[in-house]
């Protein structure tokens, strides 16, 4: 990829606090539009050419942050760029687009683009490019779960990986490869590869973990009318592991769970259900006790937590997070501190 600047600038200046940190997102947005470029280029035979713009501290006017140039095709697209982007932010940066896209097309560059905001942006016409790759689909989230959760799978055979993600040889090949060009998987020196970044890589799986993981799971909706009796029973008899609200309140002490999740091989569901008297809500019934039945992503002993009877503190932090309540919020903030960061 063959990348231009439209304008030469040389800083002598000191930046004030403001103009570092916009100093700092310019670079962030250029390394993502360079590498969503160039993956472009890889999969067609584009030949696109990127040129920047020289940003003026004194004009707080927003512009866009880029021009791509196609010289097979005769078209140049104005670039925006935005580090991440969800239903908050969406509306507010495609009125931005618009008023931007008088005389030529403009396409969303960013690290990583749902399935839903991919649909949105469909229907209303925008084009868009992003960074994720194979990682963050479906299967790559499987692969990717297993390297924030046992990083030392890292140097580990591909079939070996491929094995404990329950995924294809292929689909970890293809996946290894996505995390060393976003710069996760690194070589170093007398110890092998390296997974670095984490926080970085567990925000990008946890943005994709709705759309490409949760929703992909069989589960069932039940009610209980004694949550007391629910807790005391004895997950091992099942083989089940708690997650979400009763997995947060164990792991840290803080959460009183209110609502039920428990990850359960299909084969066990029938037993557990009648042990603990669940039932199936009725008609526009919303039960005070929800509990929720899931089969579990891998093989039901690979998503096993660090405390008895629960799952792992990763999977119940994505569900918290995604629950929008903010009692879910605030624990799954304690639950990170704890035993993710």
């Amino acid at each position: 990829m063959q990348t231009k600047e439209l304008q030469f600038v040389h800083f002598r200046v000191l930046f004030n606090n403001n103009e570092k940190l916009i100093i700092m997102n310019k670079v962030e947005e250029k390394e993502i539009i360079d590498i969503a470029v160039e993956q472009l280029n890889r999969q067609t035979a584009l030949g696109a050419e990127v040129y920047y713009f020289k940003r003026d501290f004194k004009n707080t006017t927003k512009e866009v942050d880029a021009q791509l140039q196609l010289p097979m095709a005769q078209m140049t697209i104005k670039i925006e760029c935005k580090k991440w982007i969800n239903k908050t932010n969406l509306s507010r940066l495609l009125t931005d687009i618009n008023a931007h896209a008088v005389d030529v097309q403009t396409m969303l560059v960013t690290e990583y683009i749902n399935p839903n905001i991919a649909e949105q942006l469909k229907e209303l016409g925008f084009q868009f490019l992003d960074t994720a790759g194979k990682a963050f689909q479906p299967k790559g989230m499987k692969v990717v779960f297993m390297l924030l959760t046992h990083p030392e799978l890292v140097n580990a055979p591909m079939r070996t990986i491929a094995n404990t993600a329950e995924v294809a040889l292929g689909t970890v090949k293809q996946v290894m490869d996505d995390l060393t060009y976003q710069g996760f998987i690194v070589q170093k020196s007398g110890t092998g590869k390296t997974v670095v970044n984490t926080k970085a890589l567990l925000d990008k799986w946890l943005d994709a973990y709705p759309a490409n993981m949760h929703s992909k799971l069989n589960q069932t909706l039940f009610a209980t009318d004694n949550p007391e009796q629910l807790k005391a029973i004895n997950t091992a008899e099942f083989d089940g592991y708690w997650g979400e609200e009763l997995a947060a309140e164990r792991y840290d002490h803080y959460l009183k769970a209110k609502d039920f999740l428990i990850y359960l091989e299909p084969e066990r569901k029938q037993a557990f259900l009648n042990a603990a008297r669940l039932r199936k809500p009725a008609v526009n019934e919303v039960p005070d006790y929800k509990v929720i039945v899931v089969e579990p992503p891998f093989e039901i002993k690979k998503i096993q937590g660090n405390l008895t009877g629960l799952a792992h503190p990763l999977l119940v932090y994505a569900n918290l997070v995604i629950s929008t309540d903010p009692r879910n919020v605030d624990a799954a903030k304690r639950l990170y501190d704890e035993y993710l960061s």
